[in-house]
């Protein structure tokens, strides 16, 4: 029976361990690294115009930076309710930059996007 008691605790903390690792290994990038990496990417995938671009850039800096600003808020239903809210402008904004073709695309991709995290969340072993 004591074994099993150790063994147990073993486990449980090698996983805690090995969880707090990867996510330390993650590499904070800042809003404009965020920013620019999801604009080349439409840049390459939806083939903006160098005005598009400049505009799409400015958009998803906002939104980036408004996404850090909110993570010093308490969880709950406020800071959620804002952070859709912020969505939907976000989504309205890149609908109002983009031809209906390229968010057509986009909204393709995020819906992958989506579908790729809730795959991955529900992997996770607990």
């Amino acid at each position: 029976m004591r074994n099993l008691i150790k063994v147990t605790m073993t486990i449980t903390l090698l996983a805690i361990g090995a969880s707090s690792f990867a996510q330390q290994q993650m590499p904070q990038r800042t809003p404009e690294q965020r920013a620019q990496r999801q604009t080349k990417w439409m840049q390459k995938n939806l083939a903006l115009t160098p005005e598009q671009n400049n505009r799409v850039y400015n958009i998803l800096l906002y939104r980036a930076t408004e996404v850090d600003d909110k993570k010093g808020m308490p969880p709950g239903p406020d800071k959620r309710a804002e952070k859709r809210q912020l969505k939907r402008d976000t989504d309205a904004e890149l609908k109002a930059a983009l031809t209906g073709e390229q968010y057509q695309r986009y909204a393709q991709h995020m819906e992958e996007m989506k579908v790729k995290r809730q795959n991955r969340k529900a992997a996770l072993p607990y």
